[in-house]
């Protein structure tokens, strides 16, 4: 019983963290044959390959039946049992792609157009590795879900007044710390319009908040609403993962723990193209920031560091928004940065790292993830940051 309880637990957890990925795996409530059938995935799994996984979760708006049914939240979910690292990828909706037939199109439009398949084919094709599997969720389903956990708590952080009559979409929400319910967790989800970069910092708070239903999936008390919890992911979830399949992950994801999830957005520029919305990619810049993500180096040591070291990002190539865009990537690593600003008088065409650390770790690490950019030892070290990364033309 305590083997079944431990495995009923880690779908709950993986249901959570991928907004109901269990969908199907109510497990003919419980049967006690389905117990065999966990014992028996538990004791021949290590025997089994146990590779990467990727699963698209896609946030589709059902509540119309005249509205296009667009994947307004698409999210790459990706675990990997030999590092025991997982990262959360968030993939603007706005993001152009190219499709047969249909020309330039927005990247939510994929779902409405192909289904599930054509959307993770998308995803694939933009970051450049398979996605194996979907999970996809109505609005509906996310709220019974929250409700089902008791709430989940969360640093609002603005206040929200956002009225929609046409859409039937009204967010009114505190800042602050708070207890928020299915109807409030799902305010906050959709929110966009006050942000400064709509979108982008929408997705970070999807990602917050995705962080925070995990860490209350792992809460004790959790597994006494279990049946609840898991009669809603039955109802209101749609996925291609085999029940074999999660129980074949689930001593593994039991040990993951929240400092082993990055989260990260897919790189991109926000650009309007006669009046249209959309955010631009480049092949090139994907596939190196994939590289980055996957690395499986052990950076135990750097990531220790990272919290000690004071960075200012200063713009000195002149391209808007550089510095901004930089601080967010560097803060999504772990990194403390302090200030960000515009280099006055003189313009760099190569971006430079000014370090007045002895800390080759961190410099190396800073160089891996800003491409093309040149050391320079301050040896001075008259500064109160311990980094200072000034950003060229060539960022």
């Amino acid at each position: 019983m305590k083997k079944f309880i431990k495995i009923v637990s880690m779908l709950l957890l993986l249901s959570l963290l991928s907004v109901g990925v269990g969908g199907y795996i109510y497990l003919k409530s419980l049967n006690p044959l389905d117990v065999s059938l966990m014992n028996k995935n538990s004791e021949n799994k290590n025997s089994e390959a146990i590779q990467k996984i990727n699963i698209l979760v896609l946030g589709v708006d059902e509540t119309s039946p005249t509205d296009p049914r667009r994947s307004d939240t698409m999210i790459l979910l990706s675990y990997n049992p030999k590092t025991n690292k997982a990262y959360i990828l968030s993939i603007p909706r706005d993001t152009m792609i190219k499709l047969d037939k249909y020309g330039t199109q927005k990247i939510n439009a994929a779902y409405p157009i192909g289904g599930p398949q054509l959307a993770m084919d998308m995803v694939s094709q933009l970051i450049g590795e398979p996605v194996d599997y979907y999970v996809k969720i109505g609005y509906e389903g996310f709220k019974q879900l929250v409700d089902d956990l008791g709430g989940v708590e969360m640093n609002v952080p603005m206040d929200m007044n956002y009225d929609d009559n046409a859409g039937n979409l009204h967010i009114h929400l505190k800042k602050g710390v708070q207890l928020l319910d299915g109807e409030k967790a799902l305010q906050l989800v959709r929110f966009r319009h006050g942000y400064a970069e709509q979108d982008l910092e929408r997705v970070k708070v999807q990602r917050e908040f995705l962080l925070a239903m995990f860490q209350k999936a792992k809460d004790p008390s959790t597994l006494l609403k279990i049946h609840r919890i898991l009669k809603t992911i039955n109802q209101y979830v749609e996925t291609n993962i085999p029940p074999t399949t999660m129980l074949k992950y689930a001593d593994y994801l039991l040990k993951l723990d929240k400092d082993n999830i990055k989260a990260a957005t897919v790189p991109g520029t926000p650009q309007y193209i006669d009046g249209v919305a959309y955010y631009i990619t480049d092949p090139q810049e994907v596939l190196q920031f994939m590289d980055n993500l996957n690395d499986e180096r052990d950076d135990t040591a750097i990531a220790a560091n990272k919290k000690d070291i004071k960075i200012e990002v200063l713009n000195g190539g002149g391209i808007p928004g550089a510095a901004t865009k930089t601080a967010d990537l560097l803060k999504q690593q772990g990194y403390d940065v302090v200030k960000i600003g515009n280099v006055i008088g003189t313009t760099y065409n190569t971006t430079q790292i000014i370090n007045r650390t002895d800390d080759k770790k961190i410099v190396e690490d800073l160089k891996k993830i800003l491409k093309n950019a040149i050391v320079v030892e301050d040896t001075n070290g008259d500064s109160n940051v311990d980094i200072t990364i000034i950003l060229g033309k060539n960022i």
